[in-house]
């Protein structure tokens, strides 16, 4: 019996020792594996994951699907910020080596111009983004016409950008980078109709916050945003035009003109116009070319309503006429009695301003006279979608009354 209670204790005894030398040994190599699993996720954090958020970064800011809206403008400040930080990195790289002993002339210079260009690079990068802080909530809004679609290949394996480009109704001209679906449908309407484009944007990072196409655009809806100037009259038998910030009313001296900036060329500077000195004599008339500074131009009729010979300068101008195909103008660049607009406003809304013409040709040209056409008149052309491209103002006579 005491033989086989001391075999019974000797075989539990080498179970139990056998059983603690098993979870010694594994607990030895759950050990000794730790340190190669922290190596790896070590290996992960430090490569791994830097590797797919920079993926993640380029695939978002080359991605033309999030050009438009606060994602657009997102990728704006990410591009910016980033190259910003560079700048600043190598910044500080030269500024650290510029103190460092024993250099050379030309490497002082080159450190110094270093640092003056990666000062200069993140001024204009951080610059357009600081001064678009105030319109995040509030961008601004404008009508774009002469739309212009274009896509550009990006750059080895960089996607295809897209753009929207444009004269906005003050005559400024815009370039706004879109999504790919929003191009298409661009091409879309305007293969089938005229099309104006009204856009919110951050003016100083051109951002595209919104995006409409309007294929049936009335300037009626413009008049509260973009009005004309206050003593631009209503009614079209005012015989009243404004240019850029000028009214002028036929018929008018051509010193005027010349006075706000208009200018006629050396070869007609010196032209004379004899004066009409008989009873109901034909007064002499030109046409005249003028232009400004800003390249733009008009076609002015002059007339010598003296009885003697005068310079041109010295003239009146009874006749202005003005076409849009030339696209000098811009929408509120000039404006007609009531607001109207060349390249904006529609035959429609000619009509609804100014009433029945005394004409209306088949071309669709329509005409407006008082008393008898050489008295004075009003002729507005358009193009085949209806657009306004083309006014020719009348309001002089052509002979003496006496």
């Amino acid at each position: 019996m005491v033989i086989l209670i001391i075999l019974e204790r000797l075989v539990v005894k080498s179970i139990i020792m056998k059983y603690n030398d098993k979870d010694n040994r594994s607990h030895n190599d759950k050990f000794e594996k730790r340190p190669a699993i922290l190596f790896i996720l070590f290996m992960i954090v430090i490569i791994f994951v830097p590797i797919t958020f920079f993926a993640t970064l380029n695939w978002f800011i080359t991605n033309s699907r999030f050009s438009i809206g606060s994602t657009g403008f997102a990728q704006t400040v990410i591009t910016n910020v980033g190259i910003s930080i560079v700048a600043i990195i190598i910044a500080i790289v030269y500024l650290y080596k510029l103190f460092q002993p024993d250099k050379k002339v030309n490497q002082i210079l080159g450190y110094l111009i270093g640092i003056a260009l990666c000062s200069v690079i993140t001024f204009f990068l951080v610059k357009p983004l600081v001064l678009d802080i105030p319109y995040i909530n509030h961008p601004l809004t404008t009508y774009m016409e002469r739309l212009k679609f274009d896509d550009e290949m990006g750059i080895g394996d960089s996607p295809t950008s897209y753009y929207l480009r444009g004269v906005d109704i003050a005559g400024k001209k815009h370039s706004f980078e879109i999504s790919k679906s929003r191009y298409d449908e661009g091409i879309s309407l305007m293969a089938a109709d005229e099309l104006v484009a009204k856009v919110s944007y951050m003016p100083y990072t051109s951002t595209l916050m919104s995006l409409e196409f309007i294929s049936d655009f009335s300037t009626s809806s413009l008049e509260d945003s973009y009005p004309p100037a206050d003593n631009l009259p209503q009614n079209w038998d005012s015989f009243s035009i404004q240019i850029n910030d000028a009214v002028y009313t036929l018929p008018v001296p051509l010193s005027v003109f010349l006075d706000a900036g208009w200018n006629v060329s050396e070869e007609d500077a010196n032209l004379q116009l004899p004066g009409a000195s008989d009873p109901y004599a034909e007064y002499d008339r030109t046409w005249l070319s003028l232009t400004n500074d800003s390249d733009q131009g008009i076609d002015v009729l002059v007339y010598n309503t003296t009885e003697q010979s005068i310079n041109i300068t010295e003239a009146t101008v009874g006749d202005v006429s003005i076409i849009y195909g030339n696209y000098e103008f811009a929408g509120t660049e000039l404006r007609l009695p009531g607001g109207l607009m060349l390249g904006w406003s529609t035959r429609d809304d000619v009509l609804n301003l100014y009433g029945k013409p005394y004409t209306y040709y088949e071309s669709g040209t329509l005409e407006y006279q008082i008393d008898n056409l050489f008295t004075g008149y009003w002729r507005f052309n358009f193009n085949d979608s209806g657009y306004l491209t083309g006014v020719m103002m009348h309001h002089q006579a052509y002979f003496r009354e006496n």
